[in-house]
């Protein structure tokens, strides 16, 4: 970019030729018009450099607020899914409760096999980051970016792995004996729930750390219905109501 001010400076009639010695004095003279020049020169690529700096610093700037919006959308989702752990704890515990009395050979009544509600996380801003301008950055908040959206992966697959623990759960959706190779199969599956619950308890706060040190906000994603919210203060039991069996048993 500075050749093309130089040569601009060139079409604008600034004295870029050589100068003959005969026709501009003495030679002290001579040489002041060659420093006159080159300090000129030198001063258009000096302000060329500037405009540059603060374009790319815009541009860092401009990075920074996108990439921390969209964590603070993914706090968000974090902030949904811990307001359910006392919940799915109580849940967890009731599932345990009912696998028990299922040994007796007896009816059980039916499950309700529904997980925490959870939205996707967003990640398409960084996803599709411009690789040049990230690597402008500090490589100290590069590093926290980085952190936090490796943290936001694998808490989404024990998110989407507690997701499949609780569907696999469906068949039971029906009161009535469970042999023992059900018990076998849905002990497993109960203590897999409550360990993604735990995991997840002690991993989100790790990301909300990171999250500050970035200096990003927690934010609402926008047109999320009202009742997502209010329903996450509705701990629905684990074990279905008779009424609730019925429902399920006119569906099928």
């Amino acid at each position: 970019m500075g050749h093309g001010l130089a040569k601009n400076l060139l079409k604008q009639g600034h004295a870029m030729t050589l100068l003959d010695p005969h026709k501009h004095g003495s030679p002290r003279s001579l040489v002041a018009e060659i420093a006159i020049i080159v300090v000129g020169v030198l001063i258009a690529l000096g302000a060329e450099q500037i405009v540059q700096d603060l374009h790319s610093r815009a541009d860092e700037r401009a990075f920074q607020e996108t990439i921390n919006h969209e964590i603070g959308l993914n706090l968000f989702l974090y902030d949904m899914r811990s307001r359910q752990f006392a919940c799915d704890n109580r849940r967890a515990g009731e599932l345990k409760t009912w696998l028990e009395r299922a040994r007796s050979g007896g009816n059980v009544p039916a499950l309700w096999p529904s997980g925490p509600t959870v939205i996707t996380p967003y990640r398409g801003a960084w996803d599709n980051r411009d690789a040049q301008v990230f690597n402008r950055l500090p490589a100290e908040r590069r590093q926290k970016y980085a952190e936090f959206y490796d943290e936001l992966s694998n808490n989404w697959l024990v998110i989407q792995r507690e997701a499949d623990q609780w569907a696999r759960l469906v068949p039971y959706a029906e009161a009535g004996p469970i042999s023992l190779t059900d018990r076998r199969t849905v002990r497993p599956l109960i203590s897999q729930i409550r360990g993604a619950n735990e995991v997840l308890q002690e991993n989100l706060p790790i990301s909300r750390k990171i999250a500050e040190v970035l200096g990003a906000k927690e934010l609402q994603p926008d047109g999320l219905p009202a009742d997502v919210l209010k329903h996450l203060a509705d701990c629905r039991s684990a074990i279905a109501s008779p009424t609730e069996t019925a429902e399920m048993n006119v569906r099928r």
